[in-house]
């Protein structure tokens, strides 16, 4: 539903995005995920026709958002919570959406309900935490009952219970066969939600995979092993096959065999084993080895501040 074809973007000396192409389909949590200034912002904005690309095509079921009759119906937005009238109350402002679209008062009642904020509804957005606006915009994004919804970032500022309510939400639309692209920085959240990821660096395509597929790539599972003599199994398990890491505190973090091969590797030299735990792959490994040159903005590792203010 949503496509990009060779998308580029230049500001004078500056290339924001660069020949990127991927399709964003239905039925699917697609994440978009990337580095801080790899250009997810710029090419959701440029999706929805706020700015022009230097060449390249956005479009949405088929078509430039700018050209549907009723955008909201086919692609429901939210790319800055903050973005509200602090004067105008929450209803009101979704209501001025609704009318720009042909949505009447009813949906908007129908969605302030969705989202929770039926008691806060009438009061101006300037007094609305984070979360609420966040929740606002949501409630904004599915006016139209939309067949996709594209967030940015829409996790921060949620609490706990927002942040489980939203996954179930995203989980529910697109198991309706909705379009759902959403990009995040929680990792930890992005490998629950999402079914496919898209990642960019530097306005570039590195990934377009399932998500299953990247975590096998980049964040292979391991096992964490405790045993007696520890350096000794150590040696037996590089001998079977296995990679094996030493952790500071004696403990073997083992990848190339799984807790059954070790098991009997065990038995069969008599080693003593005290603990035996998988140790699940995780979409921040992978995410930092896949975009590991492609970050802009990078801190200085804690030695060098050390070594600097000494």
């Amino acid at each position: 539903m949503i496509e990009v074809r060779q998308l580029t973007k230049r500001y004078r000396h500056t290339t924001a995005i660069a020949d990127l192409t991927f399709r964003v389909g239905p039925g699917l949590v697609t994440g978009f995920l990337g580095p801080n200034g790899a250009g997810k912002t710029t090419t959701m904005r440029l999706i929805l026709g706020l700015g022009r690309p230097t060449s390249g095509t956005a479009t949405v079921g088929g078509h430039a958002y700018a050209d549907l009759p009723h955008p909201l119906t086919t692609l429901g937005t939210l790319l800055d919570a903050q973005a509200v009238n602090p004067r105008r109350d929450g209803f009101h402002h979704l209501l001025a959406l609704a009318q720009s679209n042909g949505i009447g008062a009813r949906r908007v009642r129908e969605v302030v309900d969705l989202v929770g904020l039926s008691d806060v509804a009438h009061r101006p957005a300037g007094v609305y935490s984070l979360g609420m606006k966040q929740r606002l915009g949501i409630a904004g994004a599915l006016l139209g009952d939309p067949a996709g919804v594209m967030l940015d970032e829409p996790l921060n500022g949620l609490d706990p219970e927002g942040i489980v309510w939203l996954r179930g939400l995203l989980r529910r639309l697109a198991g309706e066969g909705r379009t759902v692209l959403l990009s995040s920085h929680l990792m930890s959240e992005m490998a629950l939600i999402a079914d496919h990821l898209v990642v960019i660096g530097r306005g570039r395509l590195i990934a377009d995979t399932p998500t299953a597929a990247l975590l096998r790539e980049h964040a292979p599972g391991s096992m964490l092993v405790r045993a007696e003599d520890a350096g000794a199994f150590a040696g037996l398990l590089r001998g079977a096959g296995a990679s094996v890491r030493v952790e500071e505190d004696g403990a073997l973090r083992v990848r190339g065999l799984d807790g059954l091969g070790i098991g009997r590797l065990a038995a069969q030299h008599h080693v003593v084993v005290t603990e035996l735990t998988p140790i699940q792959p995780s979409l921040e490994t992978a995410f930092i080895d896949l975009t590991q040159d492609s970050v802009e903005y990078a801190a200085a590792a804690t030695a060098t501040i050390k070594d600097a203010a000494s």
